[in-house]
């Protein structure tokens, strides 16, 4: 099979979406060093671990940074793969739906053609009814011009005479 035909059977954009959630990671710890420089950053997760604090851990300020930062990472790997599995599931629904629809016009087209072809077959038995009915009325003319010269026959020489006007 030649390369190409191997990349046009592959649904790229699936691939695509891998690669945004590979590179999401990546994106993470950038965000995360980033994060953990950040002055403002670092107090706010402080304030944060002082907020949710027990009476069983107190967590000191780099831990409370640290943790911070994974949330973020983890957040945005997170975000990123809800992102592209809520798009993922729509473009399946979508992809659903356009299926049926053409299932359903091949149904419709299916039906049109059958209607066609009884109605075409209706015709033709019409025309045949009417051929058989024209045949029919001939034979019944004929049948009765040929019956006609028998009761001539019968009724006598007097009346064939007298319908000859000979009489």
């Amino acid at each position: 099979m030649a390369p190409g035909l191997l990349l046009a059977r592959l649904p790229i954009t699936k691939l695509l979406f891998l690669g945004v959630r590979q590179a999401a990671r990546p994106v993470a710890k950038v965000a995360m060093a980033g994060a953990e420089r950040s002055p403002m950053f670092q107090e706010a997760c402080a304030r944060a671990a002082q907020f949710v604090q027990s009476d069983r851990i107190t967590m000191p300020r780099q831990q409370a940074v640290q943790a911070g930062c994974t949330l973020l990472g983890e957040s945005v790997v997170f975000t990123v793969s809800g992102i592209v599995l809520v798009y993922e599931y729509h473009k399946a629904k979508e992809a659903e739906a356009r299926k049926k629809a053409e299932e359903r016009q091949a149904v419709r087209d299916e039906a049109a053609a059958a209607t066609r072809e009884v109605q075409v077959q209706v015709q033709a038995l019409e025309a045949h009814l009417r051929s058989q009915a024209a045949e029919l009325q001939a034979l019944r003319q004929e049948l009765s011009s040929a019956a006609q010269p028998e009761r001539d026959a019968s009724a006598g020489p007097t009346a064939a005479a007298a319908k000859k006007g000979w009489l």
